[in-house]
């Protein structure tokens, strides 16, 4: 709720005819909802590790995976290029296409039997969809 109120603050008092004020505020709602869901997914990670509900019979514990996939997630460069600084929607395109590469990366190189790791990398995405149009 803070940060919503900082951007609204920020949108109020910075020059209205400013397109790339906009444009930067934008883009920082945009990193901020991505931070957003990155720390709401590790502190899913970590609940599910320390609830023994979340360990199967034979040892694995899916908070494991959603930990692995979060650093995944958190490879992603936040900084906009010079062109995305100017056009918020094509920042967000470029993140969702990121986490689309980080989710094959993920599958090919992750043992996730029960789908909680690409999971938490599809939440992510879904926090960022609204963005893009």
């Amino acid at each position: 709720m803070v940060s919503f109120l900082k951007l609204l603050a920020r949108a109020c008092f910075t020059g209205r005819g400013d397109g790339s004020a906009a444009h930067a505020q934008r883009i920082a709602e945009i990193q901020d909802q991505f931070r957003e869901a990155l720390a709401e997914e590790t502190a899913l990670a970590r609940a599910h590790q320390s609830d023994s509900y979340y360990t199967s019979a034979r040892g694995h514990n899916v908070g494991h995976d959603e930990m692995v996939a979060v650093v995944y997630a958190e490879k992603i460069v936040l900084a906009p290029s010079a062109a995305e600084s100017g056009d918020p929607v094509s920042y967000a395109h470029r993140l969702l296409g990121d986490l689309e590469v980080i989710k094959t990366d993920y599958r090919i190189a992750e043992d996730d039997p029960d789908g909680y790791g690409i999971g938490t990398l599809h939440s992510i995405s879904r926090k960022l969809e609204a963005f893009a149009r």
